[in-house]
């Protein structure tokens, strides 16, 4: 008897990175034409410049940076998920490391402290 279990199959959901270039062009538009969005582009900036554009892989899926160390990106695993709240100048973080589980790392942050915070975050996870 086999152990295969069609049922109990994991398929994970992946989404290919976008080149940074256009992910800061996304944000400057959502800036210019439809709502602030001007600490995303900061914080995308910075990490252009701080870890060089390979260390990190990245997309959008509406106004949501999904970041990740891995490409093609999976979903819910190994991803900071980053929304920034123009009602109360805050970003948030959600970051998933495993599927089918709850975010291991919830926070919501004043947008001034978000690339101090983004910079903390690299370091305490260990990417």
């Amino acid at each position: 008897m086999s152990l295969y279990d069609p049922k109990n199959t994991y398929t994970p959901s992946l989404a290919a990175s976008q080149p940074w270039n256009d992910l800061e062009g996304f944000y400057v538009s959502l800036t210019k034409n439809a709502f602030h969005q001007q600490p995303m582009v900061d914080l995308i900036r910075h990490i252009r410049s701080a870890y060089a554009e390979n260390r990190f892989h990245a997309f959008t899926s509406m106004h949501t940076l999904i970041v990740s160390i891995n490409d093609p990106i999976e979903f819910n695993r190994e991803n900071l998920r980053i929304d920034y709240n123009p009602h109360d100048a805050s970003l948030n973080f959600n970051y998933l490391s495993k599927p089918f589980q709850p975010a291991e790392f919830v926070r919501r942050y004043p947008a001034r402290l978000g690339i101090e915070k983004f910079d903390n975050f690299v370091k305490m996870i260990g990417w």
